[in-house]
């Protein structure tokens, strides 16, 4: 067809033209179809290939050969049609392809026949209508400014449909000759030798690990921690010398011969000197109403020294755990006072100096045993303690709670349990003593220990408590050994108290109402028999056959009145029988600049806190290898079939109307496949993300509150976790990119992509962490993928965002992050071809704003933040059970 020429141009032929055009045309079609010569009809004007004339043939059937009557006089192919001139001049439009036009003939556009038309209806181009009707330059050539060249790309280029200067590849990036797309493959080989690193990374950690474990550890000799210590002469005599420690009933030969038990108690006697006030709490008419008025304490007066050691008793539902709550102010008291020291304080600001150990063991099942109390240390001890020491004080008290043999042995959990529930009591009781606290309150904590476990934990305690920290211990039923090592006894019933002072004088104060103790019972029993009302078996006294709880109470009260009317007037001063209310002590200026002091230097600093949460994350990640690499890889088959969706556009996944003077040559428009690949990655990444994050985040509710109300600090906790899971998602962006990338080939770069992937999941992450807050567990992973799908649903593409700003409803959309995402693909998409397309109909037409692809990133990277905000508040103020 280029070799056609306009009608105007064409010489008049003479009779032996005529001729000489009738045997030329013979012989072409004879080349063509040697078995079909064509007919010619008479008295018609034809015009052959090299604009020669032809009269009064018959009509032939190739019309690529010669043309009616109309071509001569318009130009156009079609039978009829009229031409439209479409410039004034030799106008050719960027992209485009001009051959025959010049100044004295420009462009033209020609009626399309049906063929065509249904083509261009389809979205696809067809070959000009006319001689000189341009045509948009081929993909895989590019068409130079001015139009009159088509040169096929080079190999290391590659040219989209419309282009008019070959775009080169990137490094590394599959571009054979003629390309009209780029494959990417450096993120490719990027991402399998990061992942073969990984491997080998991971590897390697599991073998450290276990040679680490294999390995035995050496001890510092007791003389050389002398050197780094700053205790007293006493102290430090008292720990180097079993002897002293060993005479004491309590503290039996087989602590003080082992020499981990030296060293912990050296390390102790460090933190809490005994020279100093150390905690005392006294509590007058202690009262607690839950919700609906039902009174769970109500009166309960007393005193707790320092280095004391208290057990608590009673029967279920007696008060107990309340109690203690109260008293460490966990739970707002709704009547009476409590004071810390003689003073009037908030119990709350002494949570670095308290520990606190649940009835049930809430730990960390990704983590060995050392780990879990490891962690407790670094975050709680002084913060001038070097890791080397805070190490060796580790392996000290490891050794004297019993758990040498499984300290490198994962907790577990129920479903999947590795260590015993008495092993997994003593690393609960073990992460708190490795803070070193100055008192300590236990719930239980000889449960689920055998009799010697639960003796030498007590024994241990006991240790403690000779060298300044007040150990509080709700215990039941302890045997008789236990029994007789605490030297106070708090008794609980109806929420009053039934007694309160040293354990060796309960049995005679019960004695005086008439009970009696068996002598080859233990008196623990005896007392729990007793103070829950069936202690009838005790007594011949048949008055406490009926209401027993509330005589005993009674009993007490007056107990008391009797004895603060003889404290008071001190009518028998030659009484040498120790007063049931123990004396408090009200603590100097002087101690209590040195407790604020001591509270400063508590816990690791905050950048410390983050670095060793996240540290300890991470490693939780590890640990669950099978759900991180799982999420990798439904990562990738997102990216992969979000690619195949789009792979056989070829990377033209945009027509638009064409940019004046040729719009009228436009195929139908496709404003929907760009914002389709949007809308299909962000629930793909929605799907793949939404689920682990729900794990991340949400699991771990009751170890936040433990470490919180431990004083560990809360934002340091959550930045901690939430810098953690930055890996998991870069990786997991990575993967889905690089296949989406080569498979549908959008014109965006790779960087850019990965950056648009990586910020919404970033968004995923954080959503899928607020619904963690708020729902149980179970029903986390299924509501975060609703959620997720929610929000690529509001992303502008179903309905289109034009018709929602036509319901001024945008707001309400834009505050998804999908829209974002969605406009940041369709900008970067749409922006190269600029020249080629009119993007301010198409902008209109989706209601995308082009052109903004940084505030696009900025706001998504804003939107992921404020979800982690919520999700923060949320982990604070919602309380639930799980």
């Amino acid at each position: 067809m280029a070799d056609l020429i306009s009608p105007r141009s064409l010489p008049v032929p003479t009779p032996s033209a005529l001729d000489d055009s009738a045997s030329q045309l013979s012989s072409i079609f004879a080349a063509e179809s040697p078995s079909a010569l064509p007919s010619l009809i008479p008295d018609r004007e034809y015009i052959l290939v090299g604009g020669q004339k032809l009269q009064n043939f018959s009509t032939v059937e190739a019309d690529k050969v010669i043309y009616s009557l109309n071509t001569t006089t318009t130009g156009c192919y079609a039978p009829g049609a009229v031409p439209l001139a479409r410039a004034l001049n030799d106008t050719c439009s960027l992209g485009w392809f001009c051959p025959n036009s010049s100044a004295r003939e420009p462009p033209q556009y020609c009626p399309p026949s049906d063929t065509c038309q249904a083509t261009r209806l389809s979205k696809g181009t067809c070959p000009p209508q006319g001689v000189l009707e341009p045509v948009v330059c081929d993909a895989g050539y590019y068409c130079p400014p001015g139009g009159k060249q088509k040169i096929p790309c080079d190999k290391g280029t590659f040219c989209p449909m419309g282009s008019y200067q070959p775009i080169h590849c990137s490094r590394g990036a599959v571009c054979p000759p003629q390309s009209q797309r780029q494959i990417v493959t450096i993120p490719f080989g990027f991402m399998v030798t990061f992942d073969v690193l990984l491997g080998i990374i991971v590897a390697a950690g599991f073998f450290i690990s276990r040679r680490r474990k294999q390995r035995k550890r050496s001890y510092a000799s007791l003389q050389n921690l002398k050197e780094l210590s700053n205790l007293d002469t006493d102290d430090i005599e008292l720990i180097q010398k079993p002897g002293n420690l060993s005479q004491h009933p309590d503290v039996d030969e087989d602590l003080t011969s082992n020499p981990d038990f030296l060293v912990f108690m050296r390390y102790i006697a460090k933190i809490v000197k005994t020279k100093e006030v150390g905690l005392s709490f006294e509590f007058q008419d202690l009262q607690f109403e839950a919700k609906g008025g039902n009174k769970i304490l109500h009166g309960v007066s007393g005193s707790i020294l320092s280095a004391s050691m208290w057990a608590i008793m009673g029967g279920s539902g007696a008060g107990k755990s309340t109690f203690v709550n109260v008293l460490m102010g966990k739970t707002k008291h709704t009547g009476g006072s409590i004071k810390v020291n003689g003073h009037h304080k908030d119990m709350s600001k002494y949570k670095k100096l308290i520990g606190y150990v649940p009835q049930d063991d809430i730990l960390l099942p990704e983590l060995t045993v050392r780990e879990n109390i490891l962690h407790s240390a670094r975050i709680r001890l002084p913060m001038t303690w070097r890791d080397n020491g805070i190490q060796e004080y580790v392996d000290a008290l490891i050794s004297c709670i019993g758990l040498s043999h499984v300290q490198h042995s994962r907790v577990g959990d129920a479903n999947k349990p590795v260590i015993s529930g008495g092993q997994r009591k003593r690393v609960s009781i073990g992460m708190e003593l490795a803070a070193a606290p100055m008192a300590i309150f236990l719930d239980e904590p000889t449960s689920g220990l055998d009799a010697t476990s639960a003796s030498s934990i007590m024994r241990l305690l006991k240790a403690i408590s000779k060298l300044g920290v007040t150990t509080i211990t709700i215990i039941h039923q302890p045997r008789e050994q236990i029994f007789n090592g605490f030297d106070n006894l708090l008794l609980l019933g109806n929420g009053s108290q039934i007694y309160a002072g040293p354990t060796s004088d309960a049995a005679t104060y019960f004695g005086s109402l008439g009970y009696i103790f068996p002598t080859r019972a233990n008196p623990a029993d005896t007392i729990m028999d007793i103070i829950t009302g069936n202690g009838q078996e005790y007594t011949q006294d048949p008055a406490w056959s009926e209401n027993a709880v509330n005589k005993l109470l009674e009993e007490w009260r007056t107990h008391v009145e009797e004895q603060t009317f003889e404290d008071s007037h001190h009518l028998n001063p030659t009484d040498t029988r120790q007063s049931t209310r123990s004396p408090s002590i009200i603590s100097s200026p002087e101690q209590e600049q040195s407790l604020r002091q001591t509270m400063q230097k508590r816990g690791a600093s905050w950048p410390a806190q983050t670095y060793y949460c996240c540290k300890r994350s991470i490693t939780q990640q590890v640990r669950n290898k099978g759900s991180f690499f799982f999420e990798i890889g439904v990562g990738a088959l997102a990216g992969g079939i979000i690619g195949l969706s789009a792979f056989a556009a070829k990377g033209q996944l945009f027509r638009g109307l064409y940019v004046p003077p040729f719009t009228i040559l436009s195929s139908a428009v496709d404003y929907q496949s760009v914002p389709q690949v949007g809308l299909l990655g962000g629930m793909a990444i929605g799907l793949a993300a939404s689920a682990p994050a729900v794990k991340v985040f949400g699991e771990e509710k009751l170890i936040f509150n433990r470490e919180a109300a431990s004083g560990h600090s809360m934002s340091a906790y959550y930045v901690g976790k939430m810098v953690s899971v930055f890996p998991r998602i870069c990786l997991s962006s990575l993967h889905f990119s690089v296949f989406m990338g080569i498979l549908a080939t959008p014109l965006m770069s790779f960087s850019q992509m990965f950056a648009a992937n990586m910020l919404y999941f970033f968004c995923v992450y954080g959503l899928a962490s607020c619904v963690g807050m708020l729902v149980k567990r179970e029903d986390g992973p299924l509501l975060a993928v609703m959620a997720s799908l929610i929000i690529g649903v509001l992303g502008g593409v179903a309905p289109p965002l034009s018709k929602v700003k036509a319901w001024h409803l945008e707001g309400l959309w834009r505050l998804s992050p999908g829209v974002w995402f969605t406009e940041a693909y369709v900008s970067q998409n749409l922006l190269p071809l600029d020249y080629l397309y009119m993007l301010d109909m198409a902008s209109r037409g989706m209601g995308f704003t082009l052109g903004h692809y940084p505030l696009d990133m900025w706001i998504l990277f804003i939107i992921g933040s404020i979800y982690r905000i919520i999700a923060f508040v949320l982990l604070v103020t919602v309380h639930r059970k799980r």
